[in-house]
């Protein structure tokens, strides 16, 4: 299974193509500051059949800064959801 990515998460057109790419066979992994956005947002998807994990980070953070979050699809692969 390939992941979609959608870096700034939101309600609206974020998600209407989270939504989308979900539909096609994605795993989709939602990037953005509040987890507990990001896991409303998952359920939502869940709730249209689309696979859906949050990953809170601040993306205007250098990557390598301690609190950086794992690679999304390296999460979602290791729980045999995603590739």
């Amino acid at each position: 299974m390939t992941t979609f990515a959608l870096i700034g998460a939101g309600p609206g057109r974020g998600v209407a193509v989270a939504r989308r790419f979900g539909r096609e066979g994605f795993d989709i992994a939602l990037v953005s500051s509040s987890q507990d956005r990001l896991d409303s947002l998952a359920a939502e998807l869940g709730r249209d059949g689309v696979h859906a994990r949050g990953f809170a980070a601040d993306v205007s953070r250098d990557a390598h800064h301690p609190t950086a979050p794992p690679r999304p699809w390296a999460v979602l692969a290791a729980t045999g959801q995603g590739a």
